[in-house]
């Protein structure tokens, strides 16, 4: 059978940056899903993108759809036939609108998941061209697209995220015709917006890509973000320098522009007196700027940026960009010298200004509930050397939201207060860990290191908690304005990346009993509520890791202590690797699982060779597996713990354990209930699957 291939080009104003991979991939999936359920899969498709225009490329779409045999189903043969077989109204019915008399009618049994036995008729469906299909399915792809966010623009009837400008849709040499809210589909396209603004005409799909490029338009996502890697950091080595390798730069770059062109600017060298990160974020979040440093990382004055066109004198645009720069990184030499006057000490009244939450009350109000928090956090997680500085890192917290560095670049909160801090004479620790309370800040970002820090930055996460939680603000589905999944998150982070044993309920009550005791009411469970939702985000990262559900379950009602939690995990999970501790899994399982919920031991005596063999076995491990499990080495525990299993599995294929008389059957029970508790202290058995 014949192909073609098929190029489809949606037209537009200037996309942000953000929508164009996700918006990209949507049509990628879609569309093969809609050829595909139309007999018209294609071999591949390839997606092109710049912010312009949006581009599929499918190939190999057959010419025709394939003649196929279709099972139109009907109703119900109890509905289509009364109790002697006649046809009934709905048989007839059904017959009539297909085409054909009730005896050509067949019966089927579960049809399409359907239960039971329908009546239905197989009929020969001849295939359709492929263009009049695709004159149908494009339209529908084009109006399904999820933008982040979509408008109706001037007097368009549809919601898109920018007007639509042109359409090209092409099969083969073919014009697929079709209209969307008014524009006609065609074969013209255009090129660069400034440099070749004019239509031309698409006569071959597999050249198309290579025409844009020779009307300075580079489709292909990767070989712009490639063209602007390779080509600056060229022009970083030019001044003995490095590119500063920032990869959400780069992505967004990339997708800012049609014809990416490097230009490499400078400034003047006083504003390398400034918090390296202060011109960093000036170049990067305001100018989309790369940065260029030296072998040892410190700060160059120089500067890469992207312009969208290849000028006829680039010392122009350069001269713009330096223009800018220069005036934004005056003001922040300004703010910074103006911010110095002041020490974040004296700043920290002035924080009853800010309102943190309208129901949680001011930055002051926080940075109180901090200083009271955060010594109890340093000492529950074995830091209590460091609580007076970690105190000193409360109370400063949140000063620099005072500043005039930070109400300019809010990006900056928390290092500007590291850099005040050093310039004030604070500790080191104490200046680091302002900075590293909101550690961390992104996903792949770094957590907090340093003791001081640590302490802080758990306690900012679980003050945030508490307190949303305790005033019935959660997230739901999608929504999550205050960030308190990010939070749940970096709060395990933290505690997995630095191995801290904390247990997470107490300091969650008082973090609770810290709100009520400075006058602010929660809810009696927000500390339960919080353990469980940070159990929830804990659990969907053990699983991403490639842990078992079950042994997941088996843990997490022993222990609050997250990186305990992990140990144990992991020393299960190696174990379960071999076939034979599997099984002695599943012995474990037995001894838990016989036992009635709500049965307590009582005072034995083992009698008869089974149960004194097993309990002697038991009382020989005891003593060392209580160590083992005192000073977490679980694996060992575990292994220990192998060597029941003969005496287990010995009792339980000897001794009938739920004996008709009582007092052996306590007796044998309260055997296997005091071995139980052993058990669960590393596990819950019971939730191992067999």
């Amino acid at each position: 059978m014949k192909a073609q291939n098929l190029l489809l080009e949606i037209g537009c104003e200037e996309l942000p940056a953000s929508f164009i991979k996700p918006v990209l991939e949507f049509l990628k999936t879609e569309l093969n899903k809609k050829l595909e359920d139309a007999f018209l899969k294609p071999s591949e498709i390839e997606t092109f993108g710049t912010p312009r225009r949006l581009i599929l490329l499918a190939y190999d779409i057959p010419e025709v759809q394939p003649d196929r045999e279709e099972l139109l189903v009907g109703p119900s043969v109890k509905a289509a036939f009364d109790n002697e077989g006649n046809p009934t109204k709905a048989a007839i019915g059904f017959a009539r609108s297909k085409g054909v008399v009730v005896e050509e009618l067949i019966k089927v049994s579960n049809p399409l998941g359907k239960k039971g036995e329908y009546v239905a008729i197989k009929k020969l469906v001849k295939g359709k061209p492929a263009k009049e299909i695709l004159a149908l399915i494009l339209p529908q792809l084009i109006l399904s697209i999820p933008f982040k966010k979509s408008m109706r623009w001037g007097s368009k009837k549809i919601r898109f995220g920018r007007p639509i400008r042109w359409i090209l849709a092409v099969y083969g040499k073919e014009i697929v015709p079709f209209e969307v809210d008014g524009i006609k589909s065609g074969n013209i396209s255009y090129g660069h917006r400034f440099l070749t603004p004019n239509g031309f005409e698409v006569e071959n799909a597999n050249e198309f890509i290579n025409e844009l490029e020779e009307k300075f338009v580079v489709a292909d996502i990767e070989k712009r973000k490639s063209i602007i890697l390779d080509v600056s950091e060229t022009l970083a080595k030019k001044v003995g320098g490095e590119l500063l390798k920032d990869e959400d730069l780069l992505e967004e770059v990339t997708n800012l522009v049609e014809y990416p062109y490097p230009i490499l600017g400078s400034f003047d060298k006083e504003f390398l007196n400034l918090p390296k990160e202060v011109p960093i974020v000036v170049m990067k979040d305001h100018q989309k700027f790369f940065s260029v440093v030296d072998n040892d990382g410190n700060l160059k004055n120089y500067f890469i940026g992207i312009s969208n066109i290849k000028p006829a004198d680039e010392s122009v645009i350069r001269k713009g960009y330096e223009k800018v720069l220069r005036a934004r990184l005056k003001d922040a030499l300004f703010f910074f010298n103006e911010d110095r006057k002041k020490k974040l000490e004296e700043r920290v009244p002035q924080l009853n200004g800010i309102v943190f939450h309208e129901k949680l009350g001011t930055m002051f109000d926080k940075t109180r509930r901090l200083e009271l928090l955060a010594p109890f956090v340093a000492e529950s997680a074995g830091k209590g050397k460091v609580k007076e500085k970690v105190e000193r890192a409360a109370l400063l917290s949140k000063a620099d939201l005072l500043t005039e560095m930070v109400n300019e670049f809010p990006e900056l909160q928390g290092t500007m207060g590291k850099y005040y801090a050093l310039l004030d004479g604070e500790d080191e620790n104490v200046a680091t860990a302002i900075e590293e309370q909101y550690f961390p800040r992104f996903s792949g970002d770094v957590v907090a290191r340093g003791e001081v820090g640590i302490s802080l930055s758990l306690s900012e996460k679980i003050d945030n908690l508490i307190g949303f939680f305790g005033v019935g603000i959660r997230p739901t589905g999608s929504a999550d304005p205050y960030s308190l999944r990010r939070n749940a998150i970096g709060l395990i982070q933290t505690i997995l990346e630095n191995r801290i044993h904390l247990n997470l309920l107490p300091v969650f009550q008082k973090a609770k009993e810290i709100y009520e005791n400075l006058g602010l009411k929660l809810s009696e469970s927000a500390p339960q509520e919080v353990l469980e939702f940070v159990k929830e985000r804990f659990k969907v990262l053990l699983r991403e890791r490639g842990f078992k559900i079950d042994t997941i379950e088996a843990i997490f009602s022993i222990t609050d202590d997250l990186y305990d939690a992990l140990l144990r995990i992991e020393a299960i999970e190696t174990l379960r690797k071999s076939e034979e501790f599997e099984n002695v899994l599943v012995t474990l399982r037995r001894v838990v699982n016989i036992i009635p919920k709500g049965f307590e031991a009582v005072d034995f005596e083992p009698e008869g060779k089974y149960e004194t063999e097993l309990y002697e076995k038991f009382l020989l491990i005891k003593e060392k597996l209580s160590k083992l499990i005192s000073s977490k080495d679980y694996r060992e525990a575990l292994l220990l713990i192998k060597e029941l299993k003969p005496f287990v599995d010995a009792f339980f294929d000897n001794v009938m354990v739920m004996d008709k008389d009582e007092n052996v059957k306590n007796r044998r029970l309260s055997l296997l209930k005091t071995i139980a508790n052993e058990l669960l202290s590393i596990a819950d058995f019971s939730k191992i699957a067999s």
